[in-house]
């Protein structure tokens, strides 16, 4: 049986930005993560557990308040809807976060039921963060903010490369996110002063987000850091234009992916000496993953609803066993386990189910919904008319990418490289998927509809 309420005090929700599945020892074939793997041998890992969706902006919705972006529409995160923090705050938990991703910043709604929230916005150096921290309303403010929405609706990639290249020359080359090792500083500092407190901690690492740039220890093929930069800086991130290019950002990716494994780590053997471990829930997952060509692509761009973008690391250690689950979960189900953990009764706002029956052996069959559209930088929002979707259900997946007209359907249980597109072929697969699909999309415009009606009210 699962280990109960009376058995943990804490939840650790650990957040990696771009960390893909396969690339964690535990679950993948590459072992470059010995911290994380330690960490799994005592755990629950989910072996293909599903982002809902390819970017932060689609994937959080559902990690932190169990929704799917489609609800929310934007890059703001609505404020109707009950977060994990909003419920364990109001159940006894002194809620806090620290990240440094601009897409999840206070000024964009996420720091909404944690006590408090440490987003660094004002320390670190991005285009990103740029533009979401210019939400003041003061002259000087208002005019920062249109010229960086000016550049921001520049449709060139060329002319956006370029001016990402202007600013982060401008900056010096600065690292745009907190590094792992000094957000571990930053925690540790938090957990040495709030030790006796019941918490929920969420800290997000941004590591293995480009740019690619590793510490000296964990950097391959560049003599320095300040080379590695400039050679993010020098490609068409969008595209790279030959194979060694993305072998060499694979290879710095990987760097990242062990630095990031080993902040992870010592973060653990704290929780360790301090004898916070034992008494904690600790999660363990990735945002969304990233792509290196596998289907034409790199990166994890809005439409890309492949496996290796959408796969990732799912963990769940303190349930008082380990085991490794296959079958397909996805990120929305996290808020209702941690709840239904804790004899919490579920929100009504919360759209997963609790992953409890899972683990204890059940094999129910829910479909997986991930979501993305086309993004409108200039409003901080997305264009729900054009519109991606996939659904995961027993055993399949279809993809129906409205901006390229394409529409994809593959057996994942027998490829889930995703090579063979079976429309076509599988027809009555086909018609059921799209009819769940369809359902969730009715779903979902009813719900904004309600939304919209209560707002009127």
């Amino acid at each position: 049986m699962v280990t109960k309420m009376s058995d943990i005090k804490n939840v650790i929700l650990i957040t990696v930005d771009c960390l893909r599945a396969d690339y964690v020892g535990c679950i993948g074939e590459r072992k470059i993560t010995p911290n994380i793997d330690k960490l799994a041998r005592k755990s629950i890992v989910f072996t293909r557990a599903f982002a809902n969706g390819p970017g932060t902006n689609q994937s959080f919705p559902a990690i932190l308040t169990s929704t799917y972006f489609f609800l929310h529409g934007g890059m703001r995160l609505l404020p109707y809807y009950a977060t994990l923090a909003e419920v364990l705050s109001n159940n006894g938990f002194k809620t806090v976060a620290f990240h440094s991703n601009p897409f999840l910043s206070k000024n964009l709604g996420w720091n909404k039921g944690f006590n408090e929230f440490y987003d660094f916005m004002d320390a670190i150096k991005s285009p990103s963060a740029f533009v979401t921290r210019q939400q003041s309303r003061s002259l000087v403010g208002k005019l920062t903010s249109l010229v960086s929405k000016i550049l921001l609706a520049n449709r060139s990639v060329r002319m956006q490369r370029l001016l990402k290249k202007i600013y982060y020359k401008f900056s010096h080359l600065q690292i745009p996110y907190l590094e792992g090792r000094r957000l571990n500083e930053q925690v540790v500092g938090w957990l040495e002063k709030n030790r006796d407190e019941k918490i929920f901690l969420w800290m997000h690492y941004m590591d293995p987000h480009y740019p690619y740039v590793p510490p000296e220890e964990y950097l391959l093929d560049f003599s320095s850091r300040e080379e590695a930069f400039e050679f993010n800086l020098s490609i068409d991130y969008e595209n790279p234009s030959r194979d060694e290019e993305v072998e060499i950002l694979r290879k710095l990716y990987v760097g990242e992916v062990r630095y990031v494994d080993t902040c992870i780590g010592e973060f653990l053997q704290y929780l360790e000496d301090k004898n916070l471990l034992e008494d904690s829930l600790i999660l363990l997952t990735g945002d969304h993953g990233h792509a290196f060509m596998e289907h034409g692509r790199f990166g994890h761009a809005y439409d890309i609803l492949y496996n290796e973008v959408l796969h990732v690391p799912l963990i769940f250690h303190g349930l008082g066993f380990s085991k490794n689950v296959d079958t397909f979960v996805q990120l929305l189900d996290v808020p209702p386990t941690v709840v239904d953990v804790f004899g919490i009764k579920k929100p009504r706002d919360f759209m997963g189910e609790s992953l409890l029956p899972i683990i204890e052996g059940s094999e129910p069959v829910i479909p997986i919904f991930s979501e993305s559209a086309k993004p409108d930088l200039v409003n901080l929002r997305y264009n729900l008319g054009q519109k991606v979707i996939s659904c995961i259900w027993n055993g399949y997946k279809l993809v129906i990418n409205k901006l390229r007209n394409t529409t994809e359907l593959y057996d994942i249980n027998m490829d889930f490289e995703e090579r063979k597109n079976l429309v076509g072929v599988e027809v009555d697969v086909y018609n059921d998927l799209r009819s769940l699909i369809e359902k969730h999309l009715d779903r979902v415009a009813f719900s904004r509809k309600m939304l919209n009606l209560k707002r009127k009210i």
